[in-house]
């Protein structure tokens, strides 16, 4: 099987996605990372391998569009993640399919805290959907293995609304969770040091307005409310990080492009 997909590999199409973002908020694994305008950009490249789905690389890079070297962050790029992917979609029915994306990844941040120096972090990721023509649940699983110990969990529904002429609406709403150490992670501990425990911390609705000019490229807008839930409120009140919002809403807008 192995020199079968080693072959297929050779022979593949590559293709290219590429989708530069400006975010006025950049929310990372269910917390806000940064409360000012960002600039993201993801690459995808991929070969096509029929019946055994698509292998490829991402790259992933986050930058500031403001200049804090006085305050937390420092200036421009300052966060990175690449690793090989394999995507497999499972024909379930008619109008109905599981999307699975299952990745490995490093993460590096250049200076991120001004404090500190360069560190990166290695974890495994699964995203998931379920693409059908009603409401479509999706999710993420990461479990980071090197570089810190934490589980993050994100899950959601979602529904496009077809308005004609290319032009898409899609309602979203997903919480975001996970273990003990990634809440800690998130929003530090309680007053008298325990820990919140596991479970979902955080909810996201979000309205994202698409039109398709062409097979090749799509603009798309979208905005976004952030609010933490249950208990973890009064602990994130009294986190001394400067984005520490219990509620805040956001947006951004970009293009996906595919060659």
């Amino acid at each position: 099987m192995v020199p079968a997909l080693l072959a297929a590999a050779l022979i593949a199409p590559l293709s290219f996605r590429v989708t530069p973002e400006i975010r006025s908020t950049y929310v990372s694994l269910g917390k806000i990372v940064e409360d000012r305008p960002m600039q993201t950009t993801q690459i995808r490249v991929a070969c096509d391998l029929g019946d055994f789905g698509r292998i490829g690389i991402r790259n992933w890079n986050v930058s500031s569009l403001t200049d804090r070297r006085d305050d937390v962050h420092r200036h421009a790029l300052y966060h990175t993640e690449f690793g090989p992917r394999w995507e497999y979609d499972f024909e379930l029915a008619e109008g109905w399919k599981l999307k699975s994306d299952f990745g490995l990844g490093w993460t590096i941040y250049d200076g991120f805290d001004a404090s500190s120096g360069n560190r990166s972090y290695r974890w495994w990721q699964e995203d998931f959907s379920l693409e059908n023509p009603y409401l479509s649940p999706f999710g993420r699983i990461r479990r980071c293995v090197h570089g810190n110990d934490y589980l993050y969990t994100r899950l959601g529904v979602r529904h496009r609304f077809d308005l004609g002429g290319g032009i898409l609406l899609t309602p979203e709403v997903a919480i975001d969770g996970g273990s003990s150490r990634n809440q800690n992670r998130v929003f530090g501990r309680r007053a008298d040091g325990s820990s919140l425990g596991s479970g979902f911390y955080s909810i996201s609705p979000r309205l994202e307005l698409t039109w398709n000019a062409n097979e090749y490229c799509s603009v798309f807008v979208y905005v976004e409310q952030y609010d933490v839930l249950g208990s973890a409120r009064s602990v994130n009140k009294c986190y001394n990080y400067r984005c520490a919002h219990n509620d805040w809403t956001h947006g951004g807008v970009g293009l996906r492009l595919k060659f």
